[in-house]
């Protein structure tokens, strides 16, 4: 009996057919892959494809290469640029048309900043770490989200709600990915590579784990080169997805790697953005708006710093928070890849009439992470929370908990340092959410103090949408108050749990641990944040 095949084959099977490589792309390629080029093969193989020659000159003659006077054919680009930089724009002009079609274009742009910050860091990090050509780590960055795009196009919808709830909660994409499909858009990738005949590097690169540590005797760029994806994936994180838990780790392995510190960091990230930004205009894909990648290292060490005074742990903590939102899009994605790898016929049947196949498993909620509260404090909050859920339910009213943490710094000189700081901090807070609830319809709700400056606010007849609204109006209110005051500074944290309908028998216990890892996703990220959760 021939064994059904893998959801990874069925993803491959149906890609290999929808996407190819140009033939040119294919031979320019294997001509370069030899130890000894022939120029004029190579010559002859781009004049193939008149569109590709005249990008490649029209980009050799822009400010990216700096190349002295006017190259007017390509024997000369060939002989100015070198093997290595010409295949990458040869690679970076050809991949399959329909693999970009008809993709969300907030898709395609985080999918073309990703690319491009990853392939840029990769060679930037070979260069300067390990005195390597980068030209085989930058193209390797480039093509290792292949799969992403395959996925996008594929399975449609239900991958890009998917991708956007991942992004936003900053959770590990990979992981998510295998638990959902069987497999991650990695392993896509480099699949589909193999497919191509691209060089074995390639593959090998992204398909394996770095080793811990360097070893005498290995090839060198087939050890290099994973380590150099990983570091700049981490480089992406941070500096593309705000992800600041990940800078402990970049420092780390970039150290054991190549001697990677914190002064290299900052220059690499220095000269990234520009270069990233000259890249996209050269191969003409649109970046959107993107983020100052040097403020947002610097944002990440300034939590690093903080974590390690309060030696909590939070910040690295919140990054395993498995909200409920993440598991329904996984679910979702599930189910869309039951119906890809199903016969033809079950195909085009609703998800839910195929929630019985055994093509994947239905993903696993993970541990949640809490925000730590004095137990007294918990005890209370929970009594509070239990007896208005009693009362929402049997009204049939939603009910809201909003969890908030503020930071204030008062003008320069106003209170010395230490405790009298903190407690002036709290009780501003603690004023301005007052001042919030009288401002509500008979005065919605009540405010407990957790901390100094942490609190709750229970929320009954609010949904969602209305405590966030509630939660987007006490910033604008701290910042307002603040604004004339000017070496003041203020930012609060929020996290939201609702409720829609109190279900019967509903444990008030859940309510508060939601809210909490709203708070905690919250507290990761820069600036005044509001993260909120819908519980069912």
């Amino acid at each position: 009996m021939t064994a059904s095949p893998s959801p990874l084959d069925s993803m491959i099977a149906r890609a290999e057919s929808l996407y190819t490589l140009p033939a040119v792309a294919m031979e320019v390629i294997r001509l370069t892959d030899t130890p000894d080029i022939d120029t004029r093969a190579l010559k002859e193989c781009i004049e193939q494809d008149p569109a590709l020659a005249a990008k490649v000159l029209r980009v050799v003659n822009s400010s990216l290469f700096g190349l002295s006077g006017n190259v007017e054919n390509l024997t000369q680009a060939i002989a100015l640029l070198g093997t290595g930089p010409l295949k990458l724009l040869v690679l970076g002009f050809s991949l399959p048309d329909n693999l970009l079609k008809e993709i969300d274009v907030q898709q395609l742009r985080a999918y073309w900043r990703g690319a491009l910050t990853r392939a840029v860091a990769a060679r930037q990090l070979a260069e300067r770490l390990w005195e390597l050509p980068g030209d085989d780590a930058f193209l390797v960055a480039l093509l290792q989200d292949i799969g992403l795009l395959v996925l996008l196009q594929q399975l449609g919808n239900p991958y890009a709600k998917f991708l956007s709830q991942v992004r936003a909660e900053k959770q590990d994409l990979l992981l998510l990915e295998r638990e959902s499909l069987g497999f991650d858009h990695r392993a896509l990738t480099a699949t589909l590579l193999k497919k191509w005949k691209l060089p074995k590097l390639y593959t090998d690169s992204i398909e394996q784990s770095p080793a811990a540590r360097n070893t005498v005797g290995s090839d060198k760029m087939t050890q290099v080169v994973p380590q150099v994806l990983r570091l700049a994936a981490l480089v992406v994180e941070l500096v593309d997805g705000h992800r600041l838990c990940v800078l402990p780790e970049l420092l780390e392995s970039g150290q054991r790697y190549g001697g990677l510190d914190k002064d290299s960091l900052h220059e690499l990230v220095a000269e990234l953005e520009p270069q990233v930004d000259q890249l996209a205009g050269v191969l003409q894909v649109d970046l959107g708006d993107g983020g100052n990648y040097e403020q947002v290292l610097a944002s990440a060490h300034q939590q690093l710093a903080i974590v390690a005074e309060q030696a909590a742990g939070e910040l690295l903590a919140s990054e395993t928070l498995q909200c409920e939102e993440i598991l329904e899009e996984s679910q979702e994605l599930a189910r869309a890849m039951q119906r890809f790898t199903g016969p033809p016929t079950a195909r085009s049947q609703p998800a839910g009439e195929r929630a019985d196949s055994p093509a994947l498993a239905t993903p696993r909620p993970r541990g949640r992470t809490l925000i730590a509260s004095p137990e007294v404090a918990r005890d209370k909050l929970g009594q509070q929370v239990a007896k208005i859920v009693a009362g929402c339910r049997a009204d049939r009213q939603a009910l809201s908990l909003m969890r908030v943490e503020g930071h204030i710094d008062p003008s320069a000189g106003a209170l010395p340092e230490g405790a009298l700081r903190e407690i002036h901090a709290g009780t501003r807070l603690k004023n301005l959410l007052e001042q919030l609830r009288n401002m509500t319809e008979a005065g919605v709700g009540e405010i407990l103090r957790l901390e100094r400056h942490s609190f709750a606010w229970i929320l009954p007849n609010h949904d969602r949408h209305e405590a966030v609204a509630l939660a987007q109006r006490a910033i604008a209110k701290l910042a307002s108050e603040v604004s004339a005051e000017s070496s003041t500074h203020a930012d609060l944290k929020i996290g939201v749990a609702a409720l829609a309908n109190v279900p019967k028998s509903f444990d008030a216990e859940r309510l508060i641990d939601a809210a909490n890892n709203c708070l905690a996703a919250a507290l990761a990220s820069g600036g005044d944040t509001i993260k909120s959760i819908e519980v069912y």
